[in-house]
């Protein structure tokens, strides 16, 4: 094998490894149900309030059954 090629496979290679571990999946941060509430509104506000207050740094609101669930990192 003549060394161009052989340093082309190698880099080949570094190449697909560095793609491979840039899209392996993040671990998923530990998250918790910080309340229920009665509208999609009120959810919301409570989690922008707490992002405002620098208590989390995101929220998620979704339905659960009739009420809205606030779910935040913790």
């Amino acid at each position: 094998m003549s060394r161009a090629v052989f340093r082309l496979t190698v880099a080949g290679l570094g190449l697909a490894a560095a793609l491979a571990g840039a899209t392996a999946p993040a671990s998923a941060a530990p998250v918790s149900i910080y309340g229920y509430y009665p509208s999609a509104e009120s959810c919301n506000s409570v989690g922008q309030q707490g992002r405002n207050n620098g208590l989390w740094p995101w929220y998620t609101c979704f339905q659960s059954g009739q009420l809205w669930a606030l779910q935040i990192p913790w």
